[in-house]
């Protein structure tokens, strides 16, 4: 697990002041929960993000589009192979 750091945090809808998101590597599961939650891209996507960092769907709506461009480069390294939060 690795520690990302928000450009811009955010609160979510608890009323935490969220700063930085903790990143786990995903699964194949979690690839299959994705499919089965949505069949839009968009969605999955965001169900995986969700995964990646212990967010609720609702606080991945929050992610400033600055912190959500790194999020997904961390998903695409880790997909590749890589850590993830390294590559960010």
């Amino acid at each position: 697990m690795k520690a990302l750091k928000l450009q811009f945090p955010f609160t979510n809808a608890a009323g935490e002041r969220i700063e930085s998101l903790t990143i786990t590597r995903l699964k194949r599961g979690d690839l299959k929960a994705a499919h089965q939650h949505s069949k839009d891209d968009a969605d999955q996507e965001d169900f995986l993000f969700a995964r990646m960092t212990g967010l609720l769907l609702e606080d991945i709506d929050q992610l400033d589009i600055a912190d959500s461009r790194v999020l997904a480069d961390c998903f695409r390294a880790m997909v590749g192979g890589g850590d993830g939060a390294a590559e960010a």
